[in-house]
């Protein structure tokens, strides 16, 4: 045990049991553990008891770092932190953990608070082959807000359609933490989340297996079937992407500026039928509108000076702007039930066009 200094209050921090380098095998539990230990490191900003490999690696948004730096300075609060130690925790529900036992690897996504600024944090965790931390791979999707509200908002990316917001993000839907009792294996579930981002890139639509009850979530905000939704384009009122179904979606030409989902690393579930990729869109600004089926050609939001009509949506300089080039650090949660994808989370931010992974 230590002692360290919250809020002005001493407390006893956590300690960190160490897993045994002699044990190359670490299941459910043990993995679940190595996840706790890591969050926990961050908030207290130590991680010098955390069973750290030779080889040891982090990176935080594609970038090498090392502990103590980035998040380690910044980790306020978490999803599932006693809230003794930090009430704010109390306002975070969204916390899932994602298990391969194969190959020692874990992926815990959990709802953070950095100084007042809210978001959510994917953490994958794999072990190295004498049971040590070998990868840490960090993905902090903060608010990107101006004004009162602060967040992380910069004048370095443009700001995307659906922007992290974190009085919005809710628990995980429960379906996703649900154990599969047919489940599918790990090869057959990387082909249906692949299918899907195939479909995808480009807006080329297509075969991907999709349940017929399949929902999107992107940055906590849902985007499929969300009939409140409104327009992408002002001059088309009746297009709204985020009102038709995960297949229409894929089929509407929408996603036509994403040219590429590259570097996919994957982290399978197959006892819950999760998969995780990690990935980076790129996006290059160079599509301004799509041709959308029954619909006509629809332009993608964002400043041009030369059209009133779709000039008016960009009154402030915060506004969506779909036509500049980005590349978005993501990762895009499947839950695949009897073959089909049912339920999709999507987390992203922007970063600079061509980003490395840092994998």
């Amino acid at each position: 045990m230590f002692r360290l200094m919250f809020s002005g209050v001493a407390v006893a921090a956590l300690a960190f049991p160490a897993i045994a380098a002699t044990t190359p095998t670490c299941d459910e539990v043990c993995l679940n553990r190595l996840a706790d230990q890591f969050v926990q490191a961050m908030a207290v900003n130590d991680g010098s008891r955390l069973p750290l490999g030779t080889s040891f690696r982090y990176t935080e948004n594609g970038q090498r770092l090392e502990p103590g730096d980035g998040m380690w300075g910044t980790l306020s609060a978490y999803a599932g932190q006693d809230t003794a130690l930090s009430p704010a925790a109390a306002k975070l529900p969204y916390r899932l953990t994602l298990f391969d036992p194969a190959k020692g690897e874990v992926v815990r996504l959990v709802e953070t608070d950095e100084n007042s600024t809210r978001g959510l944090t994917v953490l994958r965790l794999k072990l190295d082959a004498e049971g040590k931390l070998g990868e840490a791979e960090v993905l902090p999707v903060r608010e990107e807000f101006a004004g009162n509200r602060g967040g992380t908002v910069t004048l370095l990316q443009p700001l995307l359609l659906v922007t992290m917001d974190g009085e919005k993000l809710e628990a995980a839907d429960p379906l996703l933490s649900r154990r599969e009792a047919t489940s599918s294996s790990p090869a057959e579930l990387q082909a249906a989340a692949d299918a899907y981002l195939d479909a995808m890139q480009g807006g080329k639509g297509g075969a991907a297996p999709i349940a017929e009850d399949c929902l999107r979530r992107d940055n906590g905000v849902r985007t499929t079937g969300n009939s409140a939704s409104d327009p992408l384009d002002p001059a088309k009122p009746a297009f709204k992407p985020f009102a038709l179904s995960c297949q229409a979606q894929l089929d509407s030409g929408f996603y036509s500026n994403v040219a590429r989902i590259r570097d996919r690393r994957y982290v399978v579930d197959a006892a819950r039928g999760l998969v995780l990729v990690l990935t980076q869109m790129d996006l290059p600004g160079t599509w301004l509108t799509f041709k959308a089926p029954k619909v006509g050609t629809v332009a993608y939001p964002g400043p041009r000076g030369t059209d009133p009509a779709l000039d008016g949506q960009f009154a402030n300089r915060f506004s969506a702007n779909m036509i500049a080039p980005v590349s978005m650090n993501a990762a895009l949660l499947f839950k695949v039930v009897e073959g089909k994808i049912a339920r999709i989370d999507a987390f992203y931010r922007g970063a600079p066009l061509g980003i490395k992974s840092g994998w």
